[in-house]
């Protein structure tokens, strides 16, 4: 009877909270004002968005930290491609920032609404999230022209894309919606409870999320919905990175960037 009870239990832990493999998170660095974005370049150095500081804040693989741009209004999401030219969203001001090599900056575009997370898409366009419009923007970064690949969505802060072009984004209003590549939508996020920023992708049928109302970082499969726990107690969990098979979690609760092995 025992046995059979505490099985029962085990079950119904699983069904509301999907599979748990958690392991330890360490802190990798501190001292940031709402770490809300985090991007790696070619050698490894590491890039995060002071929210709250206007800035971003470069770390080298040796620990050596560096402000590569103050002076944005609310940096949110940030990518760097393959030329080490990095790309962040200035959700208080509607604008895309880019920062070349030589750390020449220019907005290269604007007239968004509260752009959120950004992300490159498999074709190099870069998907940007209008949060308070519930749209999906893509930007093409040879002719600057803007198109609205998603509409319908509900406070869309993150936003990942599979190897088969459909779309995983994350919304603040509890919602983690798949796309599929002919626009087609589907909600798979019933065992969250607010996934944030951060979304990457993992491989062709996962998505790692940040989900900010439970300090948690879960990966889900957009196939069978089946949900991991990849860490828990992270106060403030909002911006995430996979890099070299490990995890980067910004929280704004400590105001510090934390690591996790895949």
């Amino acid at each position: 009877m025992k046995k059979n009870f505490l099985n029962f239990i085990v079950f119904i832990f699983i069904t509301l909270y999907g599979g748990v493999c958690m392991a330890e998170s360490t802190k990798v660095a501190s001292g940031f004002n709402a770490p809300t974005g985090i991007a790696f370049d070619s050698v490894g150095s590491m890039y995060v968005t002071n929210w709250s500081g206007d800035s971003i804040v470069k770390i080298k693989a040796n620990g050596e930290r560096e402000t590569v741009y103050s002076g944005i209004s609310s940096p949110a999401g940030i990518v760097i491609d393959s030329e080490d030219n990095i790309y962040v969203s200035s959700y208080s001001d509607d604008y895309i920032l880019k920062i070349k090599t030589n750390g020449q900056a220019e907005k290269i575009s604007d007239g968004y609404h509260t752009p959120t997370g950004i992300a490159f898409s498999n074709s190099g366009q870069l998907l940007i999230t209008n949060r308070s419009t519930g749209e999906i923007v893509s930007l093409n970064l040879q002719n600057g022209q803007k198109t609205v690949i998603v509409r319908g969505l509900s406070t869309p802060v993150g936003v990942t894309q599979l190897a088969d072009n459909s779309l995983v984004v994350s919304q603040y209003s509890g919602r983690l919606t798949f796309v599929s590549p002919n626009g087609d939508k589907k909600e798979i996020g019933d065992k969250f409870n607010r996934p944030g920023v951060g979304i990457v992708t993992i491989s062709p049928e996962v998505v790692a999320v940040i989900d900010n109302g439970a300090g948690m970082v879960r990966k889900i499969n957009v196939k069978t919905q089946e949900v991991q726990t990849i860490a828990s107690s992270l106060s403030g969990a909002v911006a995430l990175a996979f890099y070299n098979h490990r995890y980067y979690i910004g929280t704004w609760g400590d105001g510090a960037i934390h690591t996790v092995a895949e």
